[in-house]
């Protein structure tokens, strides 16, 4: 009699393996800026070249849209909120991509509905996409976003708040 055996993957095990995965990437990024380094102190000097990780995320968006028509001016930043602190409602010239360094951060979209983005997440915000986000939690959240604007273009244009409320999504 021979007998099937089924395996049936949860969740948490998903979770594990991209926490595994992350752990791997991060461990290989690790052991190949030490390998430079070594490399360069072997011969008395600095070495070659040096990666230095200041946040890293995971994202599991399939479609990412980071286009920015004509000349274009680019800034990465290191955003740290307080407790408590905010954004304010505004829109982007252009696209930006969000990494939840520390803490958590609470993105307040347009109709009225939120996101959370844990440590170690990654997002994407669109060009003219109305939001606000927040620290709602009781410890300091850092986050570096990259902003991608059009040429002289103000990475962060305050609006007003739409007002929106967020309705439950039909399930039809």
């Amino acid at each position: 009699m021979t007998k099937r055996l089924t395996t049936v993957t949860t969740t948490a095990d998903r979770s594990r393996r991209r926490s595994l995965l992350r752990l791997g990437v991060a461990a290989s990024a690790a052991v190949l800026a030490l390998s430079l380094t070594a490399l360069g102190n072997l011969h008395g000097q600095t070495a070659p070249l040096q990666i230095i990780p200041q946040a890293q995320g995971h994202s599991t968006d399939k479609h990412v849209n980071l286009r920015v028509k004509g000349p274009s001016d680019t800034l990465v930043a290191k955003l740290t909120f307080q407790p408590g602190a905010e954004t304010g409602w505004h829109i982007h010239p252009g696209p930006v991509v969000v990494v939840v360094n520390s803490g958590a951060l609470l993105e307040t979209h347009s109709d009225g509905c939120t996101t959370l983005h844990p440590t170690g997440s990654v997002f994407f915000e669109s060009a003219g996409e109305v939001h606000n986000a927040a620290n709602q939690t009781n410890g300091v959240t850092e986050v570096y976003a990259t902003f991608l604007s059009p040429e002289g273009a103000q990475p962060l244009i305050p609006v007003q708040n739409p007002g929106g409320v967020c309705r439950p999504k039909d399930n039809q």
